[in-house]
């Protein structure tokens, strides 16, 4: 006979639940043993006449079954859950990571972050570009990565800000402090400030749709509607020139130094960009008093004084397009004096000046000792010929910057230097430094050569690998710089070369390399001596003794002068005798 009283589900559970169940299969094995121990036999007795009451009864207890099961289940479940808390470990997610780690992250997927001081910029011979050291090109897709998480927000916005470029005008300057005045937490991120200067503005009387509203000939070529149309734009094109007007809007140094003090106290880097042109005027040093031309005093700074905001922080000065910005020597000590911890000083001109030359020959005679890392860059890199050899003789007599320049040499960590250049700058650093009692610092020297000096008898001015004179003061420039290899014992980087982008064969062009112990470049046997006994351990890569006559296995002149220059894989020849120079201009004036 069937009982009619189920048993107690909860009694059950409970039975179960204190059993250490260690898998669902071991569950399912208990329930079964469990099913079978407290629930009768379903079965249908023989002997017993079959009654409908009886399927009642039954079905009860099925139902009963069904329950019993699903609780064992949510029981082993939980249990289940609650031990792996205490066996797995716990999931480890991005923001729980070290902030060191976080960083290292984003180094890898947005380039390293450069070091603001020349010594942890990471560079073996010390100069840098600061146009883009601490900026970023793909800036849109690095502040998508500020959403990631607060401490990538963080990270992100010290990358975004850590240089910063300013329109020099009084609404540009306005809108910077008015973006930093609404997010003040952001000012503590930048480093390096910069600002470029207009030199040209629309004139008032001209809008920007006269000039935008051009007619288009696209459609109507080949028609006289169309020629028309291609006179209109002619005519509009040709007054363009008188729509523009000089700059009248830009702020003086005393607002960018007043600026930069007040609202960037941990900037280090200062960039001043002041343009090219024809008669551009030089920037004003205070701002003027009149009152149409000072229309926002109070968004700008204090009321003019005779000297610069004074700006301890600032540690490297970046001059570009310098002959606005610096054109006498009084100009560049009204900036030094305003940045009393200046260690760094680059100075860029676009074209040669010969005022700028004489300005700058002055500034090297009072140098200020606490600058240790000078560009200068005295002729850019153009392919027009600089000035006439008349101009450059006529400065000799009282000033030649390669005189003044070795002078200094002793005291500077890294040189780099653009223009004229010739041995006289080595063989003057050599004297100043076995005067000096201090031990010299000199690191790394970069010369890029636009052409060298030449003395009163020789009237040529010409420069290239077919000018004889040139090379051989090329290659007595390089003789005078590795005999100073023996004062400068620290020097570990070398580098001089000349650029020509007019040159019929770039390749050739004569260069001289030092770093560490590795040496390419041309070659003689007195720069081969002089190596050898001040660097014995300094090697050049694919040196070359083969005769250089002219007669080099199928003709070596034959080849470079018919275009078919014999050159490695790599590019220009790792080593070349000077002595191939002269047979190039002896082969090139026979023919």
């Amino acid at each position: 006979m069937l009982s009619k009283d189920p048993p107690s589900i909860s009694h059950t559970v409970s039975s179960v639940t204190d059993l250490p169940i260690l898998s669902q299969k071991s569950a399912r094995d208990s329930q079964q043993k469990t099913s079978s121990k407290t629930l009768p036999l379903l079965r249908r007795p023989s002997r017993i006449k079959h009654r409908p009451q009886d399927d009642i009864e039954v079905q009860s207890l099925l139902q009963g079954d069904d329950t019993l099961r699903q609780d064992l289940e949510a029981a082993n479940v939980a249990y289940l859950e609650k031990l792996a808390l205490h066996i797995q470990p716990h999931s480890v997610r991005l923001t729980g990571l070290p902030v060191e780690v976080q960083e290292g992250i984003i180094d890898h997927l947005a380039g390293h972050i450069v070091g603001i001081f020349p010594s942890s910029a990471g560079i073996p011979h010390g100069s840098r570009n600061w146009s883009t050291a601490m900026r970023h090109p793909r800036r849109k897709q690095l502040s998508d990565m500020a959403l990631v998480s607060k401490t990538w927000r963080g990270l992100i916005q010290e990358r975004l800000y850590r240089h910063i470029k300013i329109k020099g005008t009084y609404a540009g300057f306005a809108e910077c402090k008015d973006w930093f005045y609404k997010h003040d937490h952001l000012r503590r991120h930048v480093r390096h400030f910069e600002v470029w200067m207009p030199v040209w503005e629309v004139k008032a009387s001209r809008r920007k749709t006269d000039i935008a509203l051009m007619p288009s000939t696209h459609d109507l070529r080949g028609t006289r509607a169309g020629a028309r149309a291609a006179a209109v734009v002619v005519q509009e094109i040709s007054d363009m020139a008188q729509a523009f007007q000089q700059a009248s809007h830009n702020v003086a140094l005393e607002d960018i130094f007043t600026h930069i003090r007040d609202q960037f106290p941990e900037a280090y880097a200062l960039t001043i960009e002041g343009g090219h042109g024809k008669r551009t005027p030089l920037i004003k040093a205070q701002r003027p008093k009149l009152e149409s031309a000072v229309r926002l005093p109070q968004l700008l700074g204090s009321t003019p004084k005779d000297t610069l905001a004074m700006n301890p922080n600032i540690g490297s000065l970046v001059l570009k397009g310098a002959w606005n910005i610096v054109r006498e020597p009084s100009d560049f000590y009204m900036l030094k004096t305003a940045l009393p911890n200046l260690r760094e000083y680059h100075c860029t001109y676009a074209k040669p000046k010969i005022q700028a030359y004489a300005a700058m020959c002055c500034i090297m005679k009072y140098y200020p000792s606490s600058i240790h890392h000078l560009n200068i860059c005295l002729e850019g890199l153009t392919s027009k010929p600089s000035s006439t050899p008349g101009k450059w003789r006529s400065l000799y007599s009282s000033y030649h910057i390669c005189n003044d320049i070795g002078r200094v040499l002793p005291n500077l960590d890294t040189l780099s230097y653009t223009g004229r250049i010739c041995g006289a700058l080595f063989t003057n650093a050599v004297d100043a430094a076995e005067k000096s009692r201090d031990t010299s610092r000199l690191k790394s020297v970069d010369l890029i050569v636009r052409n060298c000096c030449r003395g009163q008898g020789c009237y040529s001015d010409a420069t290239g690998i077919y000018q004889i004179d040139f090379i051989r003061a090329f290659k007595n420039l390089v003789i005078e710089a590795v005999r100073s290899l023996f004062t400068f014992t620290s020097l570990h980087y070398l580098r001089i070369r000349f650029l020509d982008l007019d040159s019929p064969n770039p390749l050739l062009n004569p260069y001289f390399h030092l770093q560490g112990n590795k040496v390419t470049g041309i070659w003689n046997d007195e720069i081969l001596s002089l190596l050898r006994a001040a660097r014995p351990d300094a090697e050049y890569e694919g040196l070359d003794f083969t005769d250089c006559s002219g007669r080099r296995g199928e003709g070596f002149v034959d080849h470079i002068l018919g275009g078919l220059v014999p050159l490695p894989r790599g590019g220009r020849p790792r080593s070349m005798n000077v002595d191939a120079y002269a047979a190039l201009a002896e082969a090139r004036s026979s023919t």
